[in-house]
């Protein structure tokens, strides 16, 4: 008999007869269940081969587009469906995936029902392609106004030129003109056949119930197992320093710096990002005396933060700041980064707290039912918070130093600027 912390711990990963994935996590007691459908498909799938071995190239934006048109049904919005049924349902578009999701505590057979139906049924016409393409016009054009958004894309399309990553996830307008029906009926067999998607249920229903709901859910569909998508492949502009700006209704200037990291032979990429976040937190956390300084003497402010990136064939760090003059920032956070490794090599104590911090952190979300569903380590690589957990609590001070030697040497980086208008 396991006892609780231990069923915490119990993933349930299954696969359908044509291919889903799909992982039960229980959480007994709980009347909740939150569901989410993830496909292995985002704005970085820019191209595809059919049928007879030839390479199709896919619009910017369109992974995002279907994200949209899936729920356009002839009867109707799903969104409305899922409501009628008592359930708040939702989906989002990154560089990787596209997950589509529901919670609820009522008609959880047939919310699955629906959720597994409307991404895997399609329905396209011109008419609402081209409804749909002046929506998310609309969409992009509000990004325009949001500072961060900017800033972001900017040091993307600077650091990325002419690639994949360079594109708003959205697409442009020029790319949207690309994207008929006919296209994404196309797209839509090639990316969202069930070997490439991936079901988590986290619920306090009985695994062997669920179960039998998805298979016979599954079934009524008659698909077929197909082949898994080929992974992206990026062609990416020389690593070199390079700097862009623009002007924005801003009250201080912002600062974003990217670093492009290699991708290490035999390391799984969960892992890598953990590695290299452990790093930045040893490095410019918070927690570190450097910050702290900075702080109080006015040299960074609340809103620095940097994140790690680790994807199929690319992974960058980004950071942020803003102040009246960001120059003197960008100089603060090179200098530091250009000493990580001798900085995490001294960091042996620091190390130890962090570890014990972020592994209290990971076991407090297991109680967060949509952290849990949404937990995309797990929709595209099979690694659960569990998983993941596990990992922090093996790694030692010495697997963050050899990462650091390995990926955070000393190199060029890209500065984008968001200045104020004058």
């Amino acid at each position: 008999m396991m006892n609780r912390d231990q069923q915490k711990e119990a993933v349930d990963c299954f696969y359908t007869a044509d291919g889903l994935r799909v992982n039960l996590i229980q959480r007994p007691g709980y009347e909740q269940t939150v569901a989410a459908l993830s496909v292995a498909m985002g704005s970085l799938s820019t191209s595809y081969e059919d049928d007879r071995g030839q390479k199709q190239a896919v619009p910017a934006g369109t992974a995002h587009f279907l994200e949209h048109k899936l729920f356009d049904k002839p009867s109707g919005d799903v969104l409305i469906d899922f409501t009628n049924l008592g359930a708040d349902a939702n989906a989002f578009t990154t560089m990787d995936q596209t997950c589509y999701y529901f919670s609820t505590n009522q008609s959880v057979e047939k919310a699955l029902d629906l959720l597994l139906h409307f991404v895997q049924e399609p329905y396209f016409t011109e008419e609402t392609v081209a409804r749909e393409r002046g929506i998310i016009e609309e969409e992009i054009a509000s990004y325009q106004d949001d500072p961060f958004s900017i800033l972001y894309q900017g040091v993307l399309k600077t650091a990325f030129e002419k690639s994949p990553l360079a594109d708003d996830i959205a697409g442009t307008p020029a790319s949207l003109k690309e994207i008929t029906a006919e296209l994404l009926y196309q797209v839509h067999a090639r990316f969202y056949q069930p070997a490439n998607l991936s079901l988590t249920v986290v619920s306090g229903k009985e695994p062997d119930q669920l179960r039998d709901w998805i298979v016979k859910s599954q079934a009524r569909l008659g698909l077929k197992k197909g082949a898994v998508p080929a992974g992206v492949q990026l062609s990416l502009p020389q690593d070199q320093r390079r700097q862009g700006s623009t002007k924005a209704a801003v009250q201080r200037e912002k600062l974003a710096l990217l670093k492009r990291l290699p991708l290490v032979d035999g390391r799984p990429f969960t892992e890598q990002r953990l590695l290299a976040e452990i790093a930045l937190d040893l490095t410019f956390g918070e927690q570190t005396d450097w910050y702290q300084k900075q702080y109080q003497e006015g040299r960074l402010g609340d809103d620095f933060d940097y994140e790690v990136q680790v994807l199929d064939g690319v992974a960058f760090l980004l950071f942020f700041s803003s102040a009246d003059d960001v120059s003197n920032q960008a100089e603060l956070i090179e200098k530091r980064l250009a000493n990580l490794i001798a900085i995490v090599q001294e960091a042996g104590g620091d190390f130890d707290l962090l570890k014990r911090a972020l592994i209290g952190e990971n076991s407090m979300q297991q109680d967060r039912l949509e952290q849990l569903a949404l937990d995309d380590d797990l929709a595209l690589y099979g690694l659960s918070l569990f998983d993941k957990m596990k990992i922090l609590a093996r790694f030692e001070h010495g697997d963050v130093i050899a990462y650091a030697k390995t990926a955070l040497q000393p190199g060029p980086l890209t500065q984008f600027t968001l200045k104020k208008l004058r």
